[in-house]
Parts: structure tokens; sequence; C-alpha cells
């Protein structure tokens, strides 16, 4: 896989769109989700069982049949201690955008996420600071 700076840089030359677009692979929300999880050496059913969602639909969200919500990724996120990379990248590519730190809530994710907080961690987190928990 083409490190991201290497496209910036092939972007910002005279190469052709189509020798450049040639070099990217195709990425999906599942492939990824599937590569941190092998990556940080889990299985799919500890990482569910770390997070507070329905087993069923957490499942549904990790082969693709419904899309997750921020929380739910977030979520995911924090039960395999993804780093901040990784975790806005499974936002992008589930539709939900990056954390974003002028964000009060996306701060205190940001922040667990950093220190490796579980789930129930970060919640703890939001509810005392009045913020609605990942659910």
């Amino acid at each position: 896989m083409i490190p991201t700076e290497k496209l910036i840089e092939l972007l910002n030359t005279e190469s052709s769109l189509e020798t450049i677009l040639e070099q990217i692979p195709n990425v999906d929300f599942v492939s990824y989700l599937e590569a941190c999880m092998k990556k940080q050496n889990m299985e799919k059913k500890d990482v569910i069982h770390q997070t507070n969602m329905q087993e069923n639909y957490a499942y549904q969200i990790c082969s693709g049949a419904k899309k997750g919500s921020k929380d739910k990724i977030v979520q995911l996120a924090l039960a395999m201690h993804l780093d901040l990379h990784d975790t806005d990248n499974l936002l992008s590519l589930s539709d939900n955008g990056k954390l974003y730190a002028k964000v009060k809530k996306d701060s205190i994710l940001i922040y667990a996420i950093r220190h490796r907080y579980t789930v129930q961690k970060a919640n703890e987190l939001l509810f005392a600071h009045g913020l609605d928990i990942l659910e």
C-alpha cells in the first residue's frame, strides 16, 4: 500500500492522474476494520465484547450490512486501542468524517484514544463533562 505522504507528493507532481490512481488500492470500511483487527492481533468477537453495542448490531456493522454511527465506530476503535490516525481512517471510510479537536466531545474522545481508554472509561469522562456517552 502506498503511504499517504507519497500519494500527496505524486499528486503535486506532473504525473498523470491515471498513473496515480492505479497506485491507490480499493479500501473500504470492512477491509480496513479487518486489517486493524489483524494489526492489533484481535478477533472480532473480542472487539465487540469490549463495546457497548448489541452483539448482533455490532456484527452487522463489522460485516458492512449496517452503517455505524460515529459513536459506534469510535467504540470499535477504542475497543481495539487504535491510534488517532487509524480511528480517523475508520470514521472516514464509514462516512462519519473525522474527530475534530474544536468539538468538545471529539476532544474528549481524542484524549481517550491517545490515552488508550476503554469504552467504559471514555464514557465516564464524557458523562463527567456533561456530554452524551457513546451509545
